[in-house]
């Protein structure tokens, strides 16, 4: 890979990290240990494994399945993608809106053939309605 890449692909983490602490609050951060340790591109929100690829060329297919493996039983694999002067866009679980079933089963036994793409203020609305202390 590249230095430009690797730079573009840093710079897109940290649109992620700023999108993420303008629309939920909170300090977002990117993972720095993800090359050496493997695992998922952005802490802080809990509960996600938040990978985060800026590339022209769209891979939608790898990228989730990559998402998926290095999330964990705990965590629900999340993918923000975008090209260059595009939007940013969510990759979920195809079930995400219906039930955390996923999430329930181990990564090695989790669907990557299902997914929906949405865009970001959707996936935040879910985020904050997900985190709201039910009453």
């Amino acid at each position: 890979m590249s230095k430009a890449s690797r730079q573009k692909g840093q710079r897109g983490e940290r649109e992620v990290c700023k999108l993420l602490s303008d629309k939920l609050g909170g300090e977002y951060k990117r993972n720095l240990m993800q090359t050496q340790d493997g695992g998922y591109d952005v802490l802080g929100l809990d509960g996600y494994a938040i990978e985060v690829k800026f590339q022209e060329k769209l891979q939608i297919e790898k990228w989730w399945e990559q998402t998926v493996q290095q999330s964990s039983v705990e965590r629900l694999p999340v993918l923000f993608f975008r090209r260059s002067r595009e939007p940013w866009r969510v990759v979920v679980p195809h079930d995400y809106f219906y039930s955390r079933n996923n999430m329930s089963l181990p990564p090695e036994k989790r669907s990557t053939l299902y997914y929906s793409i949405i865009p970001v203020e959707i996936f935040m609305e879910q985020v904050i309605e997900d985190t709201r202390p039910k009453t």
